[in-house]
C-alpha cells in the first residue's frame, strides 16, 4: 500500500492534528523529556515540526508522544517511524549509526533517510504496520551511505509495532532497536582469513606453491581483498626485479601480467615496489585510474590499494611485498590496515617455511648426489649403475628381450704409471678426461659410469644388433687413448662387451661376463675390445685369483678361486 504524504485517514496515520488529542504547548508533556534527551532532545525542541508530516509537537497524539519520551531517554539505540510516511525520529545512541544523514534525518520519511535500503527494509516495515506483527533480523548485511561511499555494514534489529489505545489499538508507528555488528562481523570474517592462510605453512611445498596456495585463499575472502598480487624477490639475483608467484581477484593470468607491469620502476604506479627498499607500508592510491585493473566478477575495481612488505631477508631487505586491493565498502581504518598486514605477514611466514623446505630438499638432493655419484668425475658410481642396469634388463625382458642391454667393462692400460711417474695428481685428470671422453664417445642416453680406481662401465640399452654395442666399444677404444699431462705416459683402454641373452639376465651375471671379456682384452694385447662368448669363461679363474672382481668392496682381499663364471 503507498503512503501518501497527507492522508488524514490513511490507517498508518498516527499524527497530525486529526489523529491527536489537542493539547497546548505548555501542557504537551515532552518538555522534560527534550531537556533530558541530549542533543536530539534539543535539536526535537527547536525543530519546525509545522513542515512535516507529524505536525507541531502539541498535536502530537499521546503514543507518539510517549515512545518520543522512551526514545530520548534511552542510551540503546532506538528510532521511531511513525505516521504513513514512516517519519524517522531518533535518539542519540542512533547518531553514530547516521553518520553524515544526522541531523538532517530527524523528521524525514524513513524513505528518504535510507533510499539504498528502502527496498529491503520497505517489507518489514510494511509487514509491522499492516498488523503482521514485529519483526527480527540478526547480523544482517546492509550497504549504507552515511559516510560519503557505499559501506558495508551489519545489524541486529527489530521493528515492533506502536498501537495507539485511543485508536482502538491501531499500529500507528513502529519502534526500532538496534545494535550495530559491523566491527564483530568483519572481525570474525578476517579471523577466518588468517586462520586459513596460517594452515598453509603447515604443508610442505615449494615457494612458487605456496604463493599459490596463500592467492587461493585470499580469493576466498574478496570483501577485504579484492584482488592481490605476491611478489618475491630471487635470493640468488638479490637486484633483479621481483617475480610475480601469486595473484587472486583479478580476470585471468593476462590482467595479473600487466598489473604487474604496472609495477615496474618504469611503469605508472612505481610506488609500490618501493617498498623492498623502503621497509614499510605503501598506500597505493587511485591504482584503477592509474593502470589497468581487470577484476574476476562484473564490479568496478578497487580504488586504492595496499603495498605490504615480507619479512626481511639474510641481507636485511624484505623477500617480497603483498599488493592487495582495499574494499571501497570499508573504511580504510587502523583495524584494516592491521589486518592486510597480518596477511602479509602468514604469507610471508609460509614462503620463509617453504624457502626452508627448499633448502632441506637440495641439501638432500646433494647427499643423494654424493651417494650415487663418483666424486672425482662427477659419473654415477657402482650403487648407481647397477640399479640402472637392473632397471634396464627388467624393461628389456617385460618387452620379451626385442631390444637388448649391451654393457661394456672399460679398464685402463698404464694408468699405474702414471700414478707412480706423475703422481696422484696427474692421474686424477687423467680419469677426468677419460671420463670426458666416454661420454662424448656413447649415444645419448647411455649411462657411462666409473666402477672403481681405473675401471668403467657403459650401459647401453635398446640395442638392436651386436654391431651397434660394439661399434660404441670401438669409439671407446679409440678416443680413450691419453696422455698424462707434460707428456707422461700413455693410457689407452681395454674393452670388455658383453649383451644380454640366455644365461646374462642378471646384473651381477653380464657386469661378470664384460669384465671376464675385459680381462681378454688385456691378454690379447690391451688397447682393444672383445666380445664375451662362453668359451671366455674358462680363462676366468686366474683374473679371479690375482684381481678382486667387479663387485669387491674398496679394501677388500682378492677373490679366491671359486667355480668358473662365478659371480
Amino acid at each position: 500500500m503507498r503512503a501518501s504524504r497527507h492522508g488524514a485517514n490513511h490507517p498508518w496515520d498516527g499524527g497530525g492534528v486529526s489523529g491527536a488529542i489537542a493539547i497546548t504547548e505548555h501542557d504537551s508533556g515532552l518538555g522534560a523529556a527534550f531537556a533530558s534527551g541530549g542533543e536530539m532532545g534539543r535539536l526535537m525542541a527547536a525543530k519546525d515540526w509545522g513542515s512535516t508530516s507529524l505536525g507541531p509537537p502539541e498535536t502530537w497524539s499521546t503514543s507518539l508522544r510517549t515512545c518520543v519520551g522512551l526514545c530520548l531517554e534511552s542510551r540503546f539505540s532506538m528510532v521511531i517511524t511513525w505516521g504513513s510516511e514512516l517519519a524517522y525520529l531518533y535518539n542519540d545512541a542512533t547518531i553514530p549509526i547516521l553518520g553524515r544523514k544526522h541531523p538532517g534525518a530527524l523528521g524525514r520519511p524513513f524513505r528518504e533517510v535510507w533510499p539504498e535500503i528502502w527496498d529491503f527494509m520497505r517489507p518489514l516495515l510494511d509487514q509491522v504496520m499492516s498488523g503482521g506483527g514485529a519483526t527480527w533480523s540478526q547480523d544482517q548485511r546492509l550497504l549504507m551511505l552515511r559516510h560519503g561511499y557505499l559501506e558495508e555494514t551489519y545489524f541486529t534489529f527489530s521493528f515492533g509495532p506502536v498501537r495507539d489505545a485511543e485508536r482502538g489499538g491501531q499500529v500507528v508507528g513502529a519502534l526500532t532497536t538496534a545494535q550495530e555488528t559491523t566491527r564483530q562481523m568483519i572481525d570474525t570474517r578476517r579471523l577466518g582469513c588468517l586462520r586459513d592462510l596460517a594452515a598453509i605453512a603447515s604443508h610442505r611445498g615449494d615457494q612458487r606453491s605456496v604463493c599459490a596456495r596463500a592467492a587461493a585463499v585470499a580469493g576466498r575472502w574478496p570483501d577485504d581483498l579484492p584482488y592481490c598480487l605476491i611478489l618475491l624477490r630471487d635470493q640468488r639475483r638479490p637486484r633483479s626485479p621481483p617475480r610475480l608467484m601469486g595473484w587472486s581477484g583479478l580476470a585471468d593470468e593476462r590482467a595479473a601480467a600487466d598489473l604487474f607491469a604496472a609495477l615496474a620502476p618504469g611503469g605508472p604506479v612505481p610506488e609500490a615496489t618501493r617498498v623492498l627498499t623502503a621497509g614499510h607500508v605503501q598506500v597505493v592510491d587511485r591504482l584503477a585510474s592509474r593502470c589497468r585493473v581487470v577484476p574476476a566478477d562484473a564490479s568496478p575495481p578497487s580504488s586504492a590499494a595496499l603495498a605490504v612488505p615480507f619479512a626481511n631477508g639474510r641481507d636485511g631487505q624484505p623477500i617480497g611485498l603483498l599488493l592487495a586491493g582495499v574494499s571501497d565498502r570499508l573504511a580504510l581504518d587502523g583495524p584494516y590496515r592491521d589486518f592486510v598486514a597480518l596477511v602479509a605477514g602468514q604469507i610471508s611466514t609460509a614462503v620463509v617455511s617453504a624457502r626452508g623446505y627448499e633448502a632441506a630438499r637440495a641439501r638432500e638432493a646433494r647427499a643423494r648426489r654424493r651417494a650415487l655419484r663418483d666424486g672425482l668425475t662427477g659419473l654415477p658410481n657402482r650403487v648407481s649403475f647397477l640399479d640402472r642396469l637392473g632397471l634396464a634388463l627388467a624393461r628389456a625382458e617385460a618387452g620379451g628381450w626385442q631390444d637388448r642391454v649391451g654393457l661394456l667393462f672399460v679398464d685402463l692400460d698404464g694408468f699405474k704409471a702414471v700414478n707412480d711417474s706423475a703422481g696422484h695428481q696427474a692421474g686424477d685428470w687423467v680419469l677426468r678426461d677419460v671420463a670426458a671422453r666416454l661420454r662424448r664417445a656413447v649415444r645419448p642416453g647411455d649411462t657411462v659410469a666409473r666402477l672403481a680406481g681405473d675401471e668403467f662401465a657403459v650401459l647401453c640399452a635398446g640395442i638392436t644388433s651386436l654391431e651397434a654395442v660394439v661399434g660404441i666399444a670401438d669409439r671407446i677404444v679409440e678416443t680413450t687413448a691419453v696422455c698424462s699431462p707434460g707428456g707422461g705416459p700413455q693410457v689407452t683402454s681395454s674393452v670388455g662387451v658383453a649383451v644380454s641373452g640366455p644365461g646374462l639376465t642378471d646384473p651381477r651375471e653380464i657386469l661378470h661376463a664384460a669384465d671376464i671379456a675385459m680381462y681378454a682384452a688385456k691378454r690379447q694385447g690391451r688397447h682393444r675390445r672383445v666380445l664375451f662368448d662362453e668359451s671366455l669363461r674358462t680363462q676366468a679363474t686366474r683374473r679371479q685369483k690375482y684381481r678382486p672382481g667387479p663387485f669387491a668392496r674398496p679394501g677388500a682381499a682378492p677373490a679366491q678361486p671359486g667355480p668358473v663364471g662365478a659371480a
